[in-house]
């Protein structure tokens, strides 16, 4: 464990300036650079302002917290030199997120999103109400979606980093599914769904996973899948919800029900 110098993601500028709560990094290294240029060094500069001796919260991609004390250098980089603490075991809930592409904006927010709530995976397919084009966007084809899961761990002080796949339909996205184990199988409906969304606290399945339909909805198709593959349809009340806003409000729900056995 040495010196490093941290490469940022190849990523618009304008997403460097939310206020994070740490700084994810992929590696653990005694002491680390900056460049100016660093969309990091940004931040430390122009959102958080550090001072010459500050203490800023680190942490590994799926590791430890640290902190890492400043040195404002001359060429305007900015040296940390790293106290790593004791390593930590997963956090993330055992919730897996199923969701229908949807606009690229839409998905921007459920990445994010869902990540700060604590997921432990996501897996996006193509629905059959899906428009096709969307699993073309630069979203998806310039690893964007890596620093919008990144920027969520970030935001909710963590370091532990949900898994993201990508599926060409429902079928095989819950074929996936079906090889994580005994776990609580639940579908977002607005149309046939006869029972709310709530926590059941006398469930033994020893995880959740919860299938959101893209901005169209479900095909009849896809519900009569779901319903073949024992997934109960749920809703959130009578009011239509964007998918986005849809997904955080079922994850509230839901990861209460894991908040009693911490």
């Amino acid at each position: 464990m040495g010196q490093g110098r941290i490469d940022s993601p190849s990523i618009p500028s304008s997403l460097a300036f939310n206020e994070l709560n740490l700084l994810l990094l992929p590696k653990k290294v005694r002491s680390l650079i900056f460049e100016p240029n660093d969309l990091k060094c940004i931040h430390l500069r122009k959102v958080l302002r550090v001072k010459e001796g500050q203490l800023v919260d680190l942490a590994v991609r799926n590791g430890p917290y640290g902190k890492g004390r400043v040195t404002l250098r001359k060429d305007e980089s900015i040296e940390l030199q790293i106290e790593w603490a004791s390593d930590h075991s997963n956090d993330l809930y055992p919730i897996s997120l199923v969701v229908g592409m949807s606009r690229p904006q839409t998905c921007r927010k459920i990445l994010d999103q869902a990540t700060s709530l604590g997921v432990s995976s996501f897996s996006f397919f193509q629905a059959d109400n899906s428009e096709a084009s969307y699993k073309q966007s630069s979203l998806w084809k310039s690893g964007e979606w890596i620093s919008k899961i990144e920027g969520g761990v970030e935001q909710a002080f963590a370091s532990y980093v949900p898994k993201c796949y990508r599926f060409s339909n429902l079928k095989e996205a819950l074929s996936e599914e079906a090889k994580l184990g005994n776990r609580k199988l639940l579908a977002l409906d607005n149309y046939e769904a006869n029972q709310n969304l709530g926590v059941d606290t006398q469930s033994t399945a020893q995880g959740i996973s919860l299938c959101v339909g893209p901005e169209r909805g479900w095909s009849k198709q896809e519900r009569q899948f779901l319903n073949a593959q024992n997934y109960q349809l749920r809703h959130l009340g009578p009011r239509v919800l964007r998918v986005e806003t849809a997904v955080v409000s079922a994850l509230g729900v839901l990861v209460s029900s894991f908040w009693e056995k911490d």
